[in-house]
């Protein structure tokens, strides 16, 4: 709940639950917070990527990071790349 504690972390996971309204809100937080080249990610399985990133200042920082269920067992990762991912956002 403390974003400013995020000010200095190189990545940033955000995996609130499946609501664009509440994930854009917290993207749009995360960008006036997180430092210049953080890497921002969400765990989204299907909202819209592009309108998360949109929400931001830096949509070549987002990234998805989908964690497959539960993921202390499931040890995949799908690594989404939105349409302005940098490539060394995604790298």
């Amino acid at each position: 709940s403390d974003y400013a504690a995020l000010a200095s972390a190189d990545l940033i996971v955000e995996a609130a639950f499946e609501d664009m309204a509440v994930k854009t809100d917290i993207f749009l937080r995360l960008d006036q917070v997180a430092k210049p080249g953080a890497v921002l990610a969400t765990n989204t399985s299907y909202l819209d990527l592009d309108a998360i990133a949109a929400a931001t200042s830096r949509p070549q920082d987002v990234v998805g990071l989908h964690f497959f269920a539960p993921a202390n067992i499931m040890k995949l990762l799908e690594v989404v790349k939105a349409a302005h991912t940098a490539p060394d956002v995604l790298a």
